[in-house]
């Protein structure tokens, strides 16, 4: 791995959906800045279907599966980003932690979702890039 790609790791309660687009883009438009990590405190028992649906509408075949804070990799990580949690987000220490208060997605029909994946897509580029 390039000594400049950053590590970042994305939690969110269930990483299902918001935590897993943000791992999955970043990754697939930014490997050569970003080597993104997704993790919940209460891991729901698959990604959501709209996110992938929303992903692959971007090229991304994701195959990602839900983790567990206690299931990462311990190591430093430059950014710890709270998808919009609050305090149920999981406390993993980091060089930086971010909030970005995203909106949960996951019972907005196709269209909508769309716009918040869009949404962490512009963070990410604004903010970790």
């Amino acid at each position: 791995m390039n000594n400049n790609v950053k590590t970042v790791l994305f939690v969110c309660v269930e990483n299902a959906c918001r935590s897993q687009l943000a791992e999955a883009i970043s990754n697939h438009f930014f490997p050569d800045q970003l080597k993104a990590f997704s993790a919940g405190s209460r891991p729901g028992k698959e990604v959501n279907p709209k996110a992938i649906r929303s992903l692959n509408s971007m090229g991304i075949v994701h195959k990602g599966k839900t983790k567990s804070t206690s299931q990462v990799e311990e190591k430093k990580y430059d950014y710890i980003v709270g998808m919009g949690c609050g305090d149920a987000c999981p406390i993993i220490p980091g060089a930086q932690i971010l909030e970005w208060s995203i909106p949960d997605p996951k019972l907005f029909e196709l269209k909508k979702f769309n716009k918040v994946r869009d949404m962490i897509k512009e963070k990410i580029e604004t903010e970790l890039i």
